[in-house]
């Protein structure tokens, strides 16, 4: 081959296999850093995620600083329709390998009223998706809060981990309170149990001697809001799901500085204090299955006369006759009653004879006040009917439907057909003799 033809081939191949390689390789890195670039990523990445957990993803920022590695700043979920805001997150580390996935959350932020989109991401779009869960997964969050109207709940060292198992997925959730120093968690266990004809999920928390506050979901959970500001959990809540149906367990657990006026909000009477509720068991399947017994304490407070008048009527209470007639509202010191809801009966019964220095009490009282027995409590058997007519006695011969009575109908097993049609021929409490005060109804007396 002739020399200048030999050059010619040379010059070709420095510039086919060296010069043109070298300059798309500078040509790519130049665009990679251009900001039209990292937006079109961004815009990828933000259309990639709302498609995958069926909320609209923001992000201000997106980074790529090791391979396998993902740093995203600036994150925000809306609702797609509305926009409304569900979560911010100040910042998310994604780190993706073959062996496990590990996922870190800075500073991230959940709107109370929103959880239900949140719930919507981590079960159905998460859990019930096997796909995505084939490899061990470690989550780790600092510094969660979770903002209500009602208060905001703040949780550090979020810690979860999810591994896959046998027809199924589990899940272990732990985290500390901001205002506890110790190292003392909360405990938060999930299954996903694929084995039936019906997928099922088993949620599990414990919250060990730490007093969880209930303001967070309030807004989630509007029965929550009704225990106050100040409403306090502590104990074991098993809630399971299964297809369209769920249950609940609450035994053993309790509230505390439950705000009884907030508790008695809507209804057509006062009461006053911070009361303290005790589960003894508390096993609840709509509509089908309740089984729930307690006891319920308050300090003191004022109770309206016409919540007496109305408990007297309709559970047969008796109302102690030496108290003030004219008085609207009148002062307590003590309540305390022991309830049993099973199916649709329910029994009430005081147990202020039953707490320290009012021993000498009868049997049956459930306010104290000066001293003395106001309220004891009737007869044994009852249907919760006669409790929500007690509350909301606006009504015709059948229960009203309210916003505050609706959550009865949904929850409650079904009253017999006479309780809710109708009331009863006498409409007065019967009139108590000496008799009846030994044998059947308790007697309130001055100690």
């Amino acid at each position: 081959m002739h020399e200048r033809t030999r050059r010619a081939v040379a010059r070709l191949m420095f510039v086919l296999c060296c010069a043109m390689p070298t300059f798309l390789t500078v040509a790519v890195v130049l665009v990679t850093l251009t900001p039209w670039f990292a937006d079109y990523r961004r815009t990828c990445l933000e259309r990639e995620l709302s498609q995958r957990i069926g909320l609209r993803v923001e992000i201000a920022k997106c980074e790529f600083p090791a391979p396998a590695t993902v740093r995203l700043s600036g994150v925000k979920l809306s609702e797609p329709e509305t926009g409304t805001k569900v979560a911010t997150i100040h910042v998310v580390t994604w780190v993706n390998t073959d062996e496990k996935v590990a996922v870190r959350l800075s500073q991230p932020e959940l709107q109370s009223a929103m959880l239900p989109f949140a719930w919507r991401v981590i079960h159905d779009r998460f859990l019930c998706q096997p796909e995505l869960t084939t490899v061990p997964i470690r989550l780790a969050a600092d510094d969660l809060t979770i903002h209500s109207s009602s208060g905001a709940v703040t949780m550090r060292d979020v810690d979860t981990w999810l591994r896959p198992v046998d027809d199924g997925i589990e899940a272990m959730i732990q985290c500390v309170p901001a205002e506890r120093t110790d190292a003392a968690a909360v405990h938060v266990s999930v299954v996903r149990s694929r084995k039936g004809v019906l997928p099922a999920t088993d949620w599990t928390l414990s919250t060990g001697d730490i007093q969880l506050h209930c303001s967070g979901l309030a807004d989630y959970l509007p029965a929550l809001r009704q225990l106050g500001p100040e409403a306090t959990f502590l104990g074991t809540m098993k809630w399971r799901i299964e297809g369209q149906q769920w249950s609940l367990d609450l035994g053993s657990s309790q509230f505390s500085d439950v705000d009884l006026a907030e508790l008695t909000r809507g209804t057509a009477h006062r009461l006053t204090g911070d009361a303290t509720i005790r589960l003894e068991r508390c096993q609840v399947e709509p509509g089908r299955e309740l089984d729930v017994s307690g006891t319920m304490n308050a300090g003191s407070g004022f109770v309206s006369r016409s919540l007496l008048a109305s408990l007297a009527k309709e559970l047969r209470f008796e109302i102690n006759p030496e108290i003030d007639a004219s008085a609207r509202d009148l002062a307590y010191e003590t309540m305390a009653v022991r309830f049993d809801f099973f199916g649709s009966g329910m029994t009430l019964e005081g147990i202020c004879g039953k707490q320290r220095g009012l021993e000498r009490l009868p049997h049956g009282i459930v306010l104290v006040g000066q001293g003395r027995g106001m309220l004891a409590s009737g007869q044994k058997t009852q249907s919760w009917v006669g409790l929500a007519r007690s509350l909301w006695p606006q009504r015709t011969e059948l229960l009203a439907v309210s916003p505050q009575t609706t959550w009865l109908f949904g929850v409650l097993p079904a009253p017999p057909s006479s309780d809710m049609d109708t009331e009863s021929d006498d409409t007065k409490p019967p009139r108590i003799t000496s008799a009846d005060r030994l044998q059947n109804t308790p007697t309130i007396v001055q100690p």
